[in-house]
């Protein structure tokens, strides 16, 4: 059973709805995936930046008691003379458990036994200790040579000390069409370069829950993306929250269509997506110029904008127009009986990342379940949200021409598929996606695991999500604030709320840009 402590973490994360990428998985590596990062900060290379505040992020795979992480070790493998020791920074996503860390290990002893003037030694790094060790080590001349795995969110915080790779790319002619969809630009800076070759992708889906559908006699969301639902219309958002009340059930067995439906004994809701996302990571749905918050030149807030603001009243109409969602309160039931809404069994359909794979083999012992594709605002373009993995390396780094030899071997077919396994993730390579689904199908014959194979060509986001913008933390610490005070009810004047946030991002926006 889950302790007291886990649920109260994972109800305070649920209502903070902070900006998330990739944090490590204290769960079994073979099922396992990254949960997102926390919001980030600007380091430079001699400041060891503050830490985010606790409990504020998408939880990692719920284990029957937390698996603590590891104490950084420091490099201890014997280099011959002569040869080259390249360092892998382990610590700003997935990769730290015991488990893991095995695995890494092994694929350590291959390359060293195999390799006579390059070693490789993996410095794995407690999650939460990342900024700092990874800061002291800058300061301290002593740069790891690549860092991996890392997220979109990992690279903004420490967004000037990585290293453009388009020089080894093109010296070696690497084969980049070897990834899928829009993998290569995720990494794609404009004004950085190529910061990382693509590992993992987790783009998002709608995962639904069969039984529930089939005992209200609603027709399931369509499994191909841009396909209308079965009824012959488009699948929008407005279909979604047609059906959603259909499945969304009070305690006297009433659906919210019924005059006699009551939103505040509500015992199974019909939808709960972007839990662990945020507002600004959906707005690019309604049209917005991305989905960080900010402009894309990081001067101006856009919290005002008809965007974001229709983004955060759709969100707050799910909630206490239409309750088809459960407000923060409500939401207390469903980590009564699991570590994620969806695995509650409470709730209907959940719109969620791929890196939700940890909890499939739960979700499968409990109820029969499916993927869906998203569906689109009206008049907007169909968009699955994307988070990434990737390698990448310092400028800092001693080693450079070593690391990128290095790098190439990890992406060696072998390796690639060992890394990919060990962090649970949906491969960026192409022919791993294809062994993907066929794995996966091994595990569940009954789930349509090609959907989010098929979401890549629709993880249209640039800049992502997660990119840089001014004042990182700060920024979104003022936007998750301020969509808490609709989640729970405080206050549900959209324009009022987000217009007081929209003066304290501009505010940390020109505070940042006057001192450049």
């Amino acid at each position: 059973m889950k302790s007291k402590l886990w649920k109260f973490l994972t109800l305070v994360m649920l209502i903070s709805f902070v900006l998330v990428a990739c944090q490590p998985s204290p769960a079994a590596p073979a099922t396992a995936t990254t949960a997102p990062e926390q919001p980030v900060v600007e380091p430079t290379a001699t400041t060891a930046p503050e830490q985010p505040a606790a409990a504020t992020d998408t939880p990692a795979a719920p284990a029957e008691s937390p698996t603590p992480e590891p104490t950084a070790v420091p490099p201890t493998i014997t280099v011959p003379a002569g040869a080259t020791k390249v360092t892998i920074f382990v610590g700003f996503g997935t990769g730290t458990s015991p488990e893991q860390q095995a695995v890494h290990k092994k694929i350590q002893e291959a390359f060293n036994s195999t390799h006579d003037n390059l070693k490789i030694e993996f410095l794995t790094v407690p999650w939460a200790e990342r900024i700092t060790k990874f800061s002291t080590m800058l300061a301290g001349g002593m740069s790891p040579d690549i860092v991996m795995p890392i997220g979109v969110g990992g690279i903004s915080e420490f967004y000037d000390e990585w290293l453009d790779l388009t020089p080894f790319i093109e010296k070696d002619k690497y084969d980049m069409t070897r990834f899928v969809g829009k993998t290569v630009e995720i990494h794609n800076y404009p004004t950085k370069g190529v910061l990382g070759l693509p590992m993992c992708v987790y783009p998002s889906a709608v995962f639904y829950n069969t039984d529930l559908f089939d005992a209200a006699g609603v027709e399931y969301p369509p499994h191909k993306w841009g396909d209308k639902y079965a009824d012959g219309t488009d699948w929008t958002y407005d279909k979604l929250v047609e059906i959603a009340k259909k499945l969304t059930i009070d305690a006297n067995g009433n659906d919210a269509n019924s005059p006699a439906f009551d939103p505040k004994n509500i015992k199974q809701f019909g939808w709960d997506g972007w839990d662990w996302m945020n507002v600004f990571d959906v707005a690019k749905k309604f049209g917005a110029e991305n989905g960080t918050g900010v402009s894309t030149d990081g001067r101006k807030s856009l919290l005002m904008t008809p965007e974001y603001l229709a983004a955060a009243t759709w969100i707050k109409d799910t909630i206490w127009t239409w309750h088809i969602r459960a407000n923060s309160e409500q939401a207390g039931a469903f980590y009564d009986k699991a570590g994620d809404p969806f695995g509650s069994g409470l709730v209907a359909m959940w719109e969620i990342h791929s890196w939700m794979s940890y909890a499939w083999p739960s979700w499968t012992k409990a109820f029969n379940w499916d993927i869906a594709a998203d569906p689109n605002v009206v008049g907007q373009p169909i968009i699955s949200i994307v988070d990434a993995d990737t390698a990448v390396m310092p400028k800092s780094s001693k080693n450079q021409e070593a690391a990128w030899e290095v790098m190439k071997w990890f992406y060696e077919n072998k390796q690639l598929a060992q890394l990919i396994a060990n962090y649970g993730c949906l491969p960026a390579d192409k022919d791993l996606s294809k062994s993907w689904v066929t794995d996966r199908k091994a595990e569940n014959p009954n789930v349509d695991y090609q959907v989010f194979i098929d979401a890549m060509a629709y993880t249209t986001e640039s800049p992502n999500h997660e990119a840089w913008k001014p004042n990182y933390t700060k920024i979104n610490d003022v936007i998750s604030k301020a969509f808490e005070q609709i989640n729970t009810g405080q206050n549900l004047d959209v324009q009022a709320v987000f217009g007081a946030a929209d003066k304290e991002v501009q505010a940390l926006l020109d505070d940042y840009w006057k001192n450049k």
